[in-house]
């Protein structure tokens, strides 16, 4: 795996980490963020490994087409890929009306956190 692209997957690895103390803290909003960013960052490592400029999106179903364009399995299935696209949106008060269910509970982090584990042990078979 280029160096670049590596770069890439370590922080993917210390975003799903984090995820998870935060979880354990019970602060639920910042574990589903940095589930969201280990997906995405570990997504984005394989489009750089095979030399792709990534796009500037968050969106994981954009980036887990892009991946599955260059021949991998599908990585993440769709349904996955829109809960935390929009759980993403955690990052803001939930009174700005961007999360779609209201503030994330410990069932939201938890869904979150096992697409992202399962997200990480993909990768290990990729690379």
């Amino acid at each position: 795996m280029r160096k670049e692209a590596e770069a890439w997957l370590r922080i993917s690895t210390e975003d799903l980490q984090s995820a998870e103390v935060l979880f354990d803290r019970k602060l639920f909003r910042p574990a589903c963020y940095h589930a969201q960013q280990s997906v995405e960052k570990a997504l984005k490592a394989l489009l750089i490994d095979r030399d792709i400029e990534t796009p500037r999106t968050h969106n994981l179903l954009d980036l887990n087409n892009a991946v599955k364009k260059l021949g991998y399995a599908a990585a993440l299935i769709d349904e996955d890929a829109v809960y935390l696209s929009s759980i993403y949106r955690a990052r803001y008060p939930s009174d700005a009306g961007l999360l779609p269910l209201g503030e994330p509970i410990a069932q939201d982090a938890e869904r979150a956190l096992k697409i992202a584990r399962d997200i990480a042990a993909w990768m290990k078979k990729q690379v």
